[in-house]
């Protein structure tokens, strides 16, 4: 996981790719910008969506991480 921090030190964001043997699945999230790709592994094949909100409002919070 990456996580993303403003120069405040507040989580604004992160990113995360999780595999499989036929797929790769990564999710990101800035702001309340949501970003799910995944990849089919043997085709090459990629479908992307893109959310408006949060994912998990808790991470998002005034963390100081």
């Amino acid at each position: 996981m990456v996580v993303m921090k403003n120069n405040s030190g507040q989580i604004v964001g992160w990113q995360e790719t999780y595999f499989s043997d036929k797929e790769a699945l990564t999710v990101s999230t800035i702001g309340s910008v949501i970003s799910i790709q995944t990849r089919d592994r043997t085709t090459g094949k990629v479908d992307s969506k893109t959310f408006l909100g949060k994912l998990l409002p808790s991470d998002f919070s005034s963390s100081k991480k």
